[in-house]
C-alpha cells in the first residue's frame, strides 16, 4: 500500500470513529505516558495542539502546564516547524495557512527539548510514522536527539508504514492498547 492509499484508508476510519472514543483513548495514552519513569525526568516537552481528526491533546497539554511542566508547541514557518513556549489556550492563534492553533511569541531552539510527543496519521510496530505528507516533523526530528513518542488511536496502528530513506523511526509508540519501544530506549522509558 502506498502512503497516499494508507492516508485515505485512515481518513475513512477516522470518519467512522466517534469523537468520544478518541477522547477516551487520549486519556489512556497520556496516562500511560505520565506513568513512565521518563516523564518524571523531563521538564521541557514538545507536544502538538490537536486537529479535530487527531488524538486529542488539549486537555493533556493544559494539565501538564498546570502541573508545572514547560510545554512547547510547533508553529509552521515556511517549510519548517518552530518551537514556541505554550502559555495557555489564550496564547494560540489559528490565523495561519493551515488554521491550526499555533502559539504566539518567540521561538526557541529545539535543543532545549527533553521529550517530543509526535502526532501521526499511522504508526507500525517498527515505530515507523506516516505523517500528513508535508515533511514538517521529518525535518524537525532529523535535527533533534531527545526521545520521541508517537501517539495515535488504536485503529491508526497498521501492519506496515511505507518508509523512505529520510524517514526515522520514533523511539516509542503509545496507544491505548500498546506500548512499543526501541530496545535501546527501554531503559530510559521504563527504568525507575
Amino acid at each position: 500500500m502506498t502512503k497516499k492509499e494508507l492516508r485515505r484508508q485512515i481518513k475513512e476510519l477516522k470518519g467512522m470513529t466517534p469523537v468520544a472514543v478518541r477522547h477516551v483513548e487520549a486519556d489512556m495514552v497520556f496516562n500511560t505516558i505520565k506513568a513512565m519513569p521518563v516523564w518524571k525526568q523531563v521538564q521541557h516537552i514538545l507536544c502538538y495542539w490537536s486537529l479535530p481528526d487527531e488524538l486529542p491533546t488539549h486537555e493533556a497539554v493544559n494539565q501538564w502546564l498546570a502541573d508545572g511542566k514547560s510545554i512547547y508547541l510547533p508553529r509552521v514557518k515556511g517549510d519548517d516547524l518552530e518551537i514556541v513556549p505554550y502559555h495557555g489556550s489564550q496564547s494560540l492563534d489559528d490565523n495561519n495557512q493551515f488554521h491550526i492553533g499555533e502559539p504566539v511569541g518567540e521561538a526557541v531552539d529545539a535543543s532545549c527539548l527533553e521529550l517530543i510527543i509526535v502526532p501521526a496519521v499511522a504508526l507500525d510496530a517498527k515505530r515507523n510514522r506516516l505523517g500528513r505528507g508535508k515533511g514538517f516533523y521529518d525535518r524537525l526530528l532529523s535535527g533533534t536527539t531527545c526521545p520521541t513518542i508517537g501517539v495515535v488511536c488504536d485503529f491508526q496502528m497498521v501492519e506496515v508504514v511505507p518508509v523512505e530513506a529520510h524517514d526515522r523511526p520514533l523511539d516509542c509508540v503509545v496507544t491505548s492498547d500498546c506500548v512499543i519501544c526501541d530496545e535501546e530506549m527501554k531503559q530510559l522509558f521504563f527504568s525507575k
